[in-house]
């Protein structure tokens, strides 16, 4: 969707997820005793946001400051996971690496955060010096993240340079703010305030829709910014413009988790501005991120595929096998039980659903391998299938217990099992094990195979029949 370069600068950290499973209080202390069962680190602050920003396809170059200790060579690992690869970090041994350490039973609840802080006086003294590493590589970007978690690395003078500089070259600017005072942030492109933000910046409460969009228009008034976007959560985003006020209502979604929804805003909101998209269609693109983002667990890295199914009206449960993989590895690196079925699902109908059903009570993440329209005709015949394969993922995708759909072109669904590495595989039928397609790579992998009984009179083929007959 996006390939054109981006820089982000900004307090980078290191976040752990700890999880376990919690079944007792401790007998020493009334506090939950957590069985670790895993640990999945990520990047987080503007790592975060140069991950959001890999995983739609841009060129992403991340620079901030790092201690030169564990947690810092921990921290370029996982960068380098997520496909942020160009790094202009500055590695100093006066320095600790910021880490968020986050304790989670297996109901995915927040038990605990332990925050691992830097020295923000050494962080500020080292601005020069970050400056050097950072204003040669503007000239080649398409645009630049300020992204300000206030840990010190960006101080009024790195904000004031940088911007600058993007000003200079004419490269659009976008700021995630912490600072109370965003005069620091004067004459960026864009500075995205979160409600509470705002109304601190503005010295009043932003009730309502009015209200929002009177603050916007003063902050970008007083900052000469070329537009000021106000987060809302539920309420979704008011961006003032070119002397318009524009609310976009948020996306209707099941929320998660909210976390890391402002990074993901930041990210599509450069990505989009460096590819030359106007302000406020970027605004509803980054909206859209957002609505994607907030429906998964932990903080999720929205990539460029579901993005661009989301703005075409699809459902971003709609993925290509390698979406997928990156989502179900994710998952299952935070302690979650992944369960696949296959099938035509031509005529969805309520024995259909009951398997579905069945199927993600066996475990957290249902994935549908749903079999393209070649496929269904080379094992149906040339009369099907009934409904084309876009219209049967996305009503697959429109029902509560699914959580992916992927569609594969083969004659059996083995090549997906192998990829996805489901921990149950589940078929609807009177099968038995060995019948079952892929149950020996489950079976394989210390997995488990199950048969789950049909609706008796409720298939496609009765239906048609039936229907022939009439």
């Amino acid at each position: 969707m996006f390939q054109n370069p981006v820089l982000v600068v900004g307090d980078v950290m290191l976040d752990r997820h700890v999880h376990g499973q919690v079944r007792r209080i401790s007998p020493e202390a009334p506090v939950p005793v957590v069985s670790l069962l895993g640990e999945v680190q990520t990047p987080g602050g503007a790592g975060n946001v140069a991950a959001g920003l890999a995983g739609l396809g841009c060129r992403v170059t991340l620079a901030g400051l790092i201690g030169a200790d564990a947690e810092g060579a921990q921290l370029r690992q996982v960068l380098a996971s997520k496909g942020v690869e160009r790094l202009a970090l500055v590695e100093h041994s006066d320095l600790t690496t910021v880490t968020k350490t986050r304790i989670l039973s297996d109901t995915h609840q927040q038990l605990l955060r332990l925050d691992r802080d830097g020295d923000r006086g050494r962080f500020a003294a080292l601005d020069q010096l970050l400056l050097d590493h950072v204003l040669p590589l503007i000239d080649d970007q398409s645009a630049v993240v300020l992204a300000d978690y206030e840990k010190g690395v960006i101080t009024p003078r790195v904000a004031r340079e940088i911007i600058g500089r993007c000003r200079h070259r004419g490269v659009p600017c976008v700021v995630d703010p912490k600072k109370a005072d965003f005069s620091v942030y004067a004459k960026a492109t864009v500075v995205t305030p979160n409600l509470i933000e705002a109304e601190r910046a503005i010295g009043r409460a932003l009730p309502d829709d009015e209200a929002v969009g009177r603050a916007a228009d003063q902050l970008r008034d007083r900052l000469r910014t070329d537009a000021m976007l106000i987060t809302r959560g539920p309420e979704g985003m008011t961006l003032s413009a070119a002397g318009d006020v524009h609310h976009v209502p948020s996306q209707t979604r099941d929320v998660a988790d909210v976390t890391g929804a402002g990074d993901t805003v930041v990210a599509v909101l450069a990505a989009c501005l460096g590819s030359g998209r106007p302000i406020l269609e970027s605004c509803r693109i980054a909206n859209a991120a957002a609505g994607i983002a907030v429906s998964h667990p932990g903080t999720y890295v929205v990539q460029a595929a579901e993005l661009e199914a989301a703005w075409k009206g699809l459902s971003p449960k709609i993925l290509n096998r390698n979406a997928a993989q990156r989502r179900l590895a994710e998952a299952r690196r935070r302690g979650r039980k992944v369960v696949f079925t296959n099938g035509c699902f031509d005529l969805l109908h309520a024995g259909h659903l009951a398997c579905l059903e069945g199927a993600k009570r066996l475990g957290d993440l249902l994935v549908v391998g749903l079999n393209s329209d070649s496929s269904v005709q080379g094992l149906k015949g040339d009369a099907r299938p009934v409904i084309g394969q876009s219209n049967r993922a996305s009503l697959l995708a429109g029902l509560a217990c699914v959580d992916v759909v992927v569609v594969f072109d083969e004659e059996t669904p083995v090549s997906l099992i192998e990829l996805f590495e489901p921990d149950v595989l589940v078929k609807g039928g009177d099968y038995t094990v060995d019948q079952i397609a892929g149950a020996d790579v489950v079976l394989r992998r210390g997995g488990q195979v199950v048969a789950l009984p049909l609706v008796p009179g409720l298939s496609t083929t009765a239906i048609l029949d039936r229907k022939a007959r009439t």
